[in-house]
This record gives structure tokens, C-alpha cells and sequence, in this order.
């Protein structure tokens, strides 16, 4: 015998396909932002009825800079009428009306 073998080969193929519905994802509510005020003033309570000892242990529990913290805590030192304004905003914000990095500019200048 010469050649292939003798044998019966059946060439069928079978294809077998999953096909995974698609899964829709559940809508974002609408981003709030906080007032900076408002964030300043929590870190200054938080620090002055002792729930964190210091700006560094605020800064770790938070999980942000140490200078974060500082530059949050400034604002605090805005003219009162700046900040009795910011406060008429209202916490949480809508939309980003102002941002600590804007406000940051003025307290050098109050």
C-alpha cells in the first residue's frame, strides 16, 4: 500500500459562538462640587474638636497633599464679606461656579 492510509475522516466542522448581550451602564448622577468654603471650614472644625490632631493627619486621612490642606485652610482667611457671599452659593454646587484655585489668587489681596 503506497499513499494515505485507509480511514474515514469526517471533515465536519462545528463553530460554536457566544454572543454576550449587551449590558447597559446605569447613568452618572450629575457631578456636584463643594463649596470651598464649606470644605474649609469642615477641615478647620475637624481640627479644632480634635477628630485629627493636625493639617498632616487631616492630609492622610483625606488622602491629599499636606499643602492641599494649607491652601484649603487660606481661605479662611478671605475678607468676612468674601466669604459670606461664597456661602449665599450653597453646598453642594450645581456647577463649578469657582474653584479654591481661583480664590486662592484673592486671599493675598484681602
Amino acid at each position: 500500500m503506497s499513499g494515505s492510509p485507509d480511514c474515514n475522516i469526517d471533515r465536519t466542522f462545528i463553530y460554536q459562538f457566544n454572543i454576550q448581550p449587551i449590558i447597559k451602564k446605569a447613568s452618572t448622577p450629575n457631578k456636584t462640587y463643594k463649596n470651598p468654603i464649606f470644605l474649609a471650614k469642615e477641615y478647620k472644625k475637624m481640627i479644632n474638636l480634635g477628630e485629627v490632631k493636625n493639617q498632616a493627619e487631616l492630609a492622610r486621612i483625606k488622602g491629599i497633599p499636606m499643602a492641599r490642606v494649607t491652601q484649603i485652610l487660606n481661605l479662611l482667611k478671605l475678607d468676612k464679606s468674601i466669604i459670606d457671599n461664597l456661602e449665599q452659593i450653597g453646598n453642594p454646587m450645581d456647577g463649578k461656579v469657582i474653584s479654591e484655585r481661583e480664590l486662592r489668587k484673592i486671599i493675598h489681596l484681602s
